[in-house]
């Protein structure tokens, strides 16, 4: 297990390479428009593709809360990652819609091409804020599905494994595999809907996914900490870990 102070520095990284690459992305702001326009005219007018972005989004927030539920059977630490990582995601789209009002870059939609759903002037384009909640939110149900997958705290392996069995719980490695997917969808669609410059989309998923690892690193163990003086408290504990105030209790396993 990883100190706090190595916890720490890795989360500071995590932030410094965040804030490295975004701006550099605007240096491609040639190469990505001209891809733009090539997707654009052959994407722009298909019906309904306004909608898959927004789709995308709601579908990651339902993971993020099927993961969260999840984690209640695998103690402090997999809840406390899935409560950090939520947050995260919500300072992840803050932090996106800053970096919108200082670049104030102009979406394509409203000079070089048209379509119908383009949003209104002073809506910025980059970086892209669909993007950035679809990466988070799909970051922090991958980080909350692999702390399920793997307990170390309070639940032994053998007491997860049981609850899990016991729930009929898919295994974590789908929690992995659904949410990556369907943020690099919910990407793609807001460039082939015509809102968004390719590099919009790649500075808006690093910011998702970099300050919602940045945060975890950095809140997991204090949130743990927090969560387990909580959970003395029965009727907290079974609310939030599925179990006794003391942890230890087994879910039985239907034979």
């Amino acid at each position: 297990m990883k100190s706090p102070r190595s916890s720490l520095l890795l989360a500071l990284l995590w932030l410094l390479a965040a804030a490295v690459v975004v701006p550099s992305l605007l240096l491609l702001r040639g190469p990505s428009t001209e891809l733009y326009l090539a997707v654009t005219a052959r994407t722009a007018d298909l019906p309904g593709v306004e909608l898959v972005a927004e789709v995308g989004v709601i579908a990651l927030a339902l993971l993020w809360l099927l993961a969260a539920w999840q984690a209640r059977g695998a103690g402090t630490g997999a809840v406390a990652t899935a409560l950090v990582g939520g947050v995260a995601a919500v300072v992840a789209y803050a932090t996106s819609e800053v970096a919108k009002t200082i670049v104030q870059q102009p979406r394509g939609c409203w000079d070089l091409i048209e379509i119908a759903h383009c949003p209104e002037a002073g809506d910025w384009s980059f970086p892209s804020n669909h993007t950035t909640i679809a990466f988070a939110l799909a970051t922090s149900v991958v980080l909350t599905a692999l702390a399920t997958g793997r307990p170390r705290d309070s639940l032994g392996t053998t007491t997860a494994l049981r609850f899990r069995r016991a729930r009929r719980l898919p295994p974590y490695r789908v929690l992995v595999a659904a949410p990556v997917v369907l943020a690099v969808v919910t990407g793609a669609a807001r460039l082939v809907q015509g809102v968004h410059f390719p590099h919009d989309v790649l500075a808006g998923a690093t910011v998702g996914v970099c300050v919602v690892v940045a945060l975890v690193l950095a809140l997991r163990g204090p949130a743990a900490a927090g969560l387990a003086v909580l959970c003395r408290n029965e009727a907290v504990g079974r609310l939030l870990l599925a179990q006794g105030a003391r942890g230890d209790a087994e879910v039985p396993v239907r034979r």
